[in-house]
């Protein structure tokens, strides 16, 4: 992952920075101990774009605060997001750029301020060449990575929208533990990959079954057990 706008805060503290990385946390090989030694913190405010496409990646980045969405734009502005990076997790489409040298082919950016290290790409590949145990966990991190990115792009072609509807705002009242989401009708449907007049539509067949209730710019649950049944 590109950092394009970032300052140096501190000097690394690896008991903070692998907190949310147990299985990096358990690696013992000395040319891992010592990269995370030598990562550089970062930084970087909310709305930063951490990469476009045909951007090369020259970083492996572990994220330790705040959000990241990865979304693909259309050539009508149109935007699906594939997936957002959270603290313990690793950016598989940077992990592959880095891997192979490949260019971006999607749009990063930081949707909260982040805080962050990076590790140089030469350094990168040392590491990964040279600690069997990172080799593996940046491996198997890939593989269950893809598995879920091959999963959404199958909701999104065989599920009806509708079903996907409720079943993402029942994740996100569920998960969250709240009852009122904020977000406008656009932003939903670009997590879902529609046009904001379709998810419009959607809402309001959500609305009249009891399930939630609509205000500007938010969507209050009112039955979860109703949500959970359209999906």
């Amino acid at each position: 992952m590109e950092c394009p706008t970032m300052s140096v805060i501190s000097t690394c503290e690896p008991d903070r920075l692998l907190a949310d990385y147990p299985g990096l946390q358990c690696i013992d090989d000395p040319v891992w101990r010592q990269a995370i030694a030598d990562m550089l913190p970062m930084d970087i405010p909310a709305g930063t774009v951490m990469y476009r496409p045909g951007d090369i990646c020259h970083n492996f980045v572990l994220l330790v605060e705040g959000t990241v969405r990865i979304f693909v734009r259309a050539r009508n502005g149109r935007e699906i997001v594939l997936y957002r990076l959270h603290p313990g997790e690793l950016c598989i489409l940077s992990l592959s750029g880095l891997l192979h040298g490949r260019p971006h082919t999607v749009e990063a950016v930081a949707e909260t301020p982040l805080r962050a290290a990076s590790l140089g790409q030469e350094r990168f590949h040392e590491v990964f060449n040279r600690s069997s145990a990172f080799r593996g966990y940046v491996i198997d991190h890939l593989v269950r990575r893809l598995h879920e990115t091959m999963t959404l792009l199958q909701e999104v072609a065989f599920e009806r929208l509708d079903t996907r509807l409720a079943e993402y705002l029942y994740r996100r009242f569920e998960q969250g533990g709240i009852r009122v989401l904020k977000m406008t009708h656009q932003q939903l449907a670009v997590e879902l990959g529609t046009t904001r007049e379709v998810t419009s539509r959607m809402l309001k067949v959500l609305e009249r079954s009891g399930g939630i209730h609509l205000r500007r710019g938010r969507i209050e649950l009112v039955d979860v057990e109703q949500l959970r049944r359209a999906h």
